[in-house]
């Protein structure tokens, strides 16, 4: 039985091989109480019975429970979780960690199933608090948290920035990491043995739409070059793994720091990167290419100059263009994200997005389409502050916010237009005719896909999109069959067919 439990919640839509990943929160938070305590990690996703074995472990009764969330459908499994904790033993502490807890801490405390709030990075601050419990300490002693005290928030000195040149390794023996290996639909050909890797933190751009600007104030931290080689091959060898995802939030930040993490991997291993265009244009793209970068994932988000300038993006249109055509040079696939319903935004700058979208597709027969998504406003970003001034009815307490997410549709600005927007997120999924088969294939590995289906799909949504013609009701039919498909990957239906057969 552990000393410490540790609950990573169900985010509402987890299909093993398609969208489940590691959970690396928790991992982080564990690093470095587990030097001196029994940690027991339950991750929602992968334990069908992960209430029964909630309920098992508290019967050691542990020194707290903790939780992970962002801002969404994970605060109402997380809630689910703390609420089970409080019937078994009201007198352990619910320790509440992640984005939404540290961008909201005092609102987060109030709920009466949560005790104290994790602000910030959680690996020092949660082993501080853990010896604090142990020893009945007081918890004003304690840096970065919000507590409770006779019913009122209490926030503790700021914890400052961890050296992440420093921290231990990441205790993945604490999981079953065979649950967490695959492509998650971000490589391609043969079925990837791939997991997540973090090597830095925090970003120094100043994006309106996120809330790193405030989470990290602007300031990027990274591991060494020879560190994040060391840990990531580590990585590779011990799971026999032929991919890594690089999930820093923009990995070309040093430029020379990537070009060295390049050269040191060699090509021994495909890699995955989130990174900005005007980033990945001063590269050397041919030399990435030829060290085992194989996809990179950046943000176009709109095909407007004037609303690029308004979210302070620090791009233009034609630095989209130029990044593409020199990735067309390359055998590097680019995943583009976009998004719409931006305030102040028009018709006529929505259907630029929509063009510039085709035209990556044009130019770069290898680029995909990750999706178009309505424009939320974040809590901690300053397009919320702006969202609130425009008359934004913000939610008030932690069950409101479960049910908001990156397809929340209530901003007052985009109500005339939702039918289209509706459509033009379901449909950005098909337009490039090979990411809808590669999650497929994730998901169903090792049945065949039909291909024909997705490129006639695609052949079909472009004709449509350069015609600006957005139909919301025949999109919902494909979203419900694709949801149904990726749902039905999820009880393992090439293992229902094989038991079948060996009955017959």
């Amino acid at each position: 039985m552990a000393d410490v439990i540790l609950v990573y919640p169900k985010t509402g839509f987890d299909i093993k091989k398609v969208s489940i990943d590691l959970p690396l929160s928790v991992l982080a938070a564990s690093s470095l109480v587990t030097q001196d305590y029994q940690v027991k990690i339950i991750d929602q996703r992968i334990d069908p019975d992960w209430e029964e074995t909630l309920r098992r472990e508290m019967k050691a009764n542990p020194l707290c429970v903790g939780v992970s969330s962002m801002t969404g459908p994970q605060i109402k499994y997380a809630l689910q979780a703390a609420r089970i904790v409080k019937e078994v033993g009201d007198s352990i502490k619910v320790v509440w960690g992640g984005v939404h807890g540290t961008l909201l801490p005092e609102q987060t405390v109030q709920n009466p199933l949560v005790d104290i709030v994790v602000v910030g990075e959680g690996e020092l601050t949660f082993c501080n608090l853990v010896k604090a419990l142990e020893k009945s300490q007081p918890l004003r002693d304690v840096k970065g948290i919000v507590f409770k005290e006779n019913g009122v928030s209490v926030r503790t000195e700021p914890q400052g920035p961890v050296d992440l040149e420093a921290l231990p390794d990441l205790p993945y023996y604490l999981v079953d990491m065979e649950n967490y290996i695959g492509s998650q639909g971000r490589f391609f050909g043969k079925n990837s043995r791939s997991l997540l890797f973090i090597s830095s933190r925090g970003c120094p751009w100043e994006c309106t739409y996120c809330c790193n600007p405030r989470l990290s104030k602007r300031r990027w931290r990274s591991m060494s070059a020879k560190k994040t080689y060391k840990l990531v091959m580590n990585l590779v060898d011990r799971y026999r793994l032929d991919a890594i995802t690089f999930h820093d939030e923009e990995f070309l930040v040093d430029r020379v720091r990537a070009e060295k993490i390049a050269s040191l991997i060699g090509g021994k291993f495909r890699w995955w990167i989130q990174a900005r265009m005007d980033r990945l244009k001063a590269m050397d793209l041919s030399s990435l290419d030829r060290n085992g970068l194989c996809a990179v994932q950046p943000g176009i988000e709109s095909g407007s100059d004037r609303i690029l300038k308004v979210i302070r993006k620090g791009e233009t249109v034609a630095d989209m263009l130029e990044a593409n055509r020199c990735l067309a040079k390359t055998s590097i696939v680019p995943l583009y994200n976009l998004m719409m319903g931006f305030p102040t935004e028009s018709y006529e700058e929505l259907m630029q997005s929509v063009d510039l979208a085709l035209r990556l597709l044009k130019e770069n027969p290898k680029a995909q389409v990750s999706g178009f998504y309505v424009c939320v406003p974040y809590p901690g970003t300053e397009l919320f502050d702006l969202a609130l001034k425009e008359g934004f009815e913000a939610p008030q307490s932690l069950e409101e916010w479960s049910v908001y997410n990156r397809q929340h549709l209530k901003t007052p600005w985009i109500q005339d237009k939702l039918d289209i927007f509706t459509s033009i997120m379901i449909t950005s999924k098909l337009i490039d005719g090979t990411r809808l088969e590669n999650r497929l294939k994730a998901a169903f590995h090792p049945m065949p896909v039909p291909s024909f289906l997705c490129r006639y799909l695609a052949r079909f949504y472009r004709a449509r999109w350069g015609k600006h013609i957005f139909k919301k009701n025949l999109d919902l039919v494909f979203n419900k069959i694709l949801l149904s498909l990726f749902s039905l990957s999820q009880t393992n239906v090439l293992n229902l067919v094989l038991m079948k057969k060996k009955k017959i």
